[in-house]
């Protein structure tokens, strides 16, 4: 995925389209930790509550019922 910095108020955000956020078990309102790593690379890990096993299958269908639909690239 392809994103920009955008300018919320007095800070900045990064868009997240719904596949990573399903893909990470992201909500809106859930607190991450940002990093920057020595190779340069920008980390961000989600905090809180590790999902259950219901919602990491619930994304699973959810991600590959989208990978079935998208049009080949």
């Amino acid at each position: 995925m392809i994103t920009s910095v955008m300018r919320v108020g007095d800070t900045a955000a990064i868009g997240l389209d719904d596949l990573l956020l399903d893909l990470s078990g992201l909500k809106i309102g859930d607190a991450v930790r940002v990093q920057w790593s020595e190779e340069g690379t920008l980390v961000v890990t989600p905090l809180g509550r590790p999902a259950s096993r219901q919602e990491l299958a619930a994304s699973i269908r959810r991600v590959s019922r989208a990978a079935e639909s998208a049009p080949d690239a």
